[in-house]
């Protein structure tokens, strides 16, 4: 079962990667100049938003840990940067945090496999 979360942890975080073409949300710092992260915007411990991709930001590794404006170390700016650039998700992520969700190991394989198939996509339009 732990390789099920690992290879959706990996998946999401791909994911998250591609869909913003490879840069930094914030700054558009790409992958040749820095380290991308993907960041979730509610942590990862909550099971009901861990493998949502509208809870995942890329982000470079100054937005994300390491710099005085960054979502780890000034929650208040980055709050307030997700209410301006990414209003919806961030109102949707925000509505559905407190619901419980337990997945099943038939659940983990299905996303497993829904996601392979946006792997694909996004990886072939790149």
């Amino acid at each position: 079962m732990a390789s099920l979360t690992k290879t959706l942890d990996k998946q999401w975080s791909r994911l998250v990667k591609l869909r913003a073409k490879e840069k930094c949300e914030v700054c558009g710092a790409t992958k040749e100049n820095v380290r991308l992260n993907s960041h979730h915007i509610i942590g990862r411990v909550n099971r009901r938003t861990r493998w949502d991709l509208r809870n995942g930001v890329c982000l470079c590794v100054q937005h994300h840990k390491f710099g005085r404006q960054s979502a780890h170390e000034d929650p208040v700016w980055f709050n307030k940067w997700l209410e301006e650039h990414k209003s919806k998700d961030y109102e949707y992520i925000k509505s559905i945090k407190n619901d419980i969700k337990k997945w099943t190991p038939s659940e983990k394989k299905e996303l497993i496999e829904e996601y392979k198939e946006k792997l694909k996509e996004l990886e072939d339009s790149h």
